[in-house]
């Protein structure tokens, strides 16, 4: 019993040490329904069974309740309310993002660990992370999305990529810069 208390005290303190969190009261929680923050030096942010941790302009931390998989809508949440001009159609964007599975919970895809923001013209993107999950952002943003296994790669996600077919999957997208 002492053994499992403190193999579940060890996990607890991990699981507030990924989020940010000092302790467990330490770690705040908005509601969906709450304002998303307006400043770079928001560090936790919750919506539905997602955590997002870390301040703008640094790779976050992502926790992924096991709810997440059992997503049918494509969901968009401002974490952080950019105030620079507005990703609109037509627009080229720079992004910064983290992509992670909501079965496994595993990162798959990463800009900040390739060490170069991903430049793109929504309207012209397949995948609807990038396509639908920027449009109006603000630079100076961050966003959570999460896509439905129907609309991220289906039954055929690549090969290799640790996705299983109709997964769902969670991005964490930085607004940098909109040309």
């Amino acid at each position: 019993m002492r053994l499992a208390l403190s193999q579940s005290t060890l996990v607890l303190a991990s699981v507030l040490t990924l989020a940010g969190c000092a302790t467990l009261a330490g770690c705040a929680t908005p509601a969906p329904s709450s304002s998303p923050a307006t400043s770079s030096s928001a560090t936790t942010y919750r919506f539905d069974a997602v955590t997002v941790s870390g301040p703008l302009g640094a790779k976050p931390a992502v926790l992924i309740g096991d709810e997440t998989q059992g997503s049918t809508a494509f969901t968009t949440s401002d974490v952080i309310t950019g105030t620079g001009p507005e990703a609109k159609a037509g627009s080229k964007v720079s992004v910064e993002y983290v992509a992670r599975s909501a079965i496994t919970k595993r990162q798959f895809d990463s800009s900040w660990d390739r060490g170069k923001p991903f430049e793109f013209v929504p309207d012209t993107q397949a995948f609807a992370a990038f396509k639908d999950g920027v449009a109006g952002m603000r630079v100076g943003g961050r966003r959570l999305v999460i896509v439905p296994g129907a609309q991220a790669f289906g039954a055929s996600p690549p090969p290799g990529s640790g996705i299983r077919p109709g997964e769902t999957l969670v991005f964490v997208i930085d607004l940098l810069a909109v040309k």
